[in-house]
């Protein structure tokens, strides 16, 4: 069929799906293409969608190989014409190879949303996931795959990867423990950091903005003491770790922290109801000195962590959806550091790690540990074996045989706190502790119960899930 038959259907009237299967027939991939580039699917009836979107899938299947990008432009025009899981299997696999990573994740979880209990497409999703070394993401996907699936083994291989690179990345998290409540690392004088650095320095809320800045998102350039160039406005306070580097030679990096912290600021003060009132100092390392200064295992696994008052970045972690709900999660550190006064030596582990959780888990959109995590807690709920919180007072979770496990069932105490006293009965709590309040006491206080009590009741809960 010729390429002036083809131009003539687009321009006169919608192709018919007769002239679709014909042209895959054909395999007139190009000129299928052509004709139905610029057609709209709500022209067409719905069962019609359907035999346009085979039409368009089976030339995505027959081009995958050869010509991955024309592949992916059928691929991404048969799932607008009809969602199956074999075509947005087929536009994903075609985006993939054309480096399209994102397209290809975005067509994934929305095929998934559609069909939730296709195995195919989790697997698929989670073997690009542990490709872009996300082992907690491609765990949550992976473990709903059932043993039914014809791809159960495989999924169980990625799963055995996805569970490697989590636990590498808790281990990469654990050795920055120790340090600050946070279980987070708390670096030394080295490099241009200096003692009595304002990064390191905590500082009383309110201090330290210029007033012209007052509560506007626009960033104001300046430069500080030691000649280095800083951003910032009333929420952050962006400078280098190192004296010689200056803002414009990664733009796009430093737009994507500031977009990425901007938007963990507002979930957490929708989830929290109160707002950080000092600026946020932001620490960008290069690659190198994030792999000098905290090993390669933190550098390869770890997008960035809250430490003196200090939210610090590692240049060699993309900014992703999941880098983007690990900083919520570092960012609501930072408005505990500032409700107890920067004093928060007297808040929990649990507590501190649990309301970070907490708002990274509602920033997700789910109200429920991963998988694993959520029927190994049931078990030991229902069991009787849950850990007592008073044992996860002083050490840093992260440094715990499972902190995953922990790090869940700190979570859900927070949610069942929340649940029945409310979050600002919790922020209340919080600014108790900052002030000297024992925590026994401050808990007894505001709740009218102990905490003994209160984890009969998360365990009532967990077994209630």
């Amino acid at each position: 069929m010729g390429l002036a038959l083809v131009l003539t259907w687009v321009v006169s009237a919608s192709p018919s799906a007769a002239q679709a299967e014909a042209l895959a027939a054909s395999a007139s991939w190009e000129d299928l293409y052509l004709a139905f580039a610029a057609a709209s699917p709500r022209a067409f009836a719905p069962r019609d969608r359907g035999r346009v979107g085979r039409a368009l899938a089976q030339g995505c299947d027959a081009l995958v190989a050869a010509d991955a990008v024309m592949a992916f432009s059928l691929g991404e025009k048969a799932v607008a014409f009809d969602p199956q899981p074999a075509a947005i299997g087929c536009a994903a696999k075609a985006a993939i190879a054309t480096d399209q990573r994102s397209a290809a994740d975005e067509l994934l979880r929305g095929g998934l949303r559609r069909h939730p209990r296709d195995a195919t497409l989790a697997v698929a999703l989670g073997a690009l996931l542990v490709e872009e070394r996300d082992g907690a993401g491609a765990s949550a996907v992976l473990s709903k795959v059932p043993r039914s699936a014809k791809v159960f083994p495989e999924a169980q291989r990625l799963l055995r990867a996805a569970t490697a690179m989590a636990d590498e990345a808790a281990r990469a998290r654990g050795a920055l423990a120790g340090g600050g409540p946070t279980g987070r690392v708390a670096p030394g004088p080295v490099g241009d950091e200096a003692p009595g650095d304002d990064a390191a320095t905590p500082r009383p809320p309110g201090l330290g903005l210029p007033p012209s800045l007052g509560t506007s998102r626009s960033y104001e350039s300046s430069v500080d003491e030691e000649g280095r160039r800083i951003r910032q406005n009333a929420f952050f306070r962006f400078r280098y770790f190192s004296a010689r580097r200056d803002f414009g030679q990664r733009a796009d990096y430093e737009g994507n922290v500031q977009d990425a912290l901007e938007a963990a600021r507002v979930v957490a003060a929708r989830v929290m109801g109160v707002s950080r009132q000092s600026a946020v100092d932001v620490v960008l390392y290069s690659k190198a000195e994030f792999t000098l200064h905290h090993g390669p295992w933190a550098a390869a696994a770890v997008a960035g962590f809250y430490s003196q008052s200090a939210i610090r970045m590692n240049d060699s972690a993309e900014i992703n959806e999941r880098t983007r709900a690990v900083l919520v999660h570092e960012y609501v550190h930072s408005v505990i550091h500032e409700l107890a006064s920067f004093n928060d030596r007297g808040v929990p582990r649990w507590v501190h790690e649990g309301l970070a959780e907490h708002v990274e888990w509602q920033f997700e959109g789910r109200t429920r540990p991963e998988g694993r995590y959520d029927t190994f807690l049931r078990q030991l709920a229902s069991q009787g074996r849950l850990p007592s919180l008073a044992s996860m007072r002083d050490d840093p979770l992260i440094a715990s045989a499972n902190p995953g496990v922990l790090y869940a069932y700190a979570s859900l105490a927070i949610g069942t706190f929340v649940a029945r006293w409310g979050m600002p009965e919790l922020i209340s709590l919080i600014r108790d502790l900052g002030r000297g309040v024992v925590f026994e006491q401050a808990f007894s206080q505001r709740t009218g119960t102990s905490l003994e009590a209160f984890e009969e009741s998360v365990a009532a809960a967990i077994r209630a899930r």
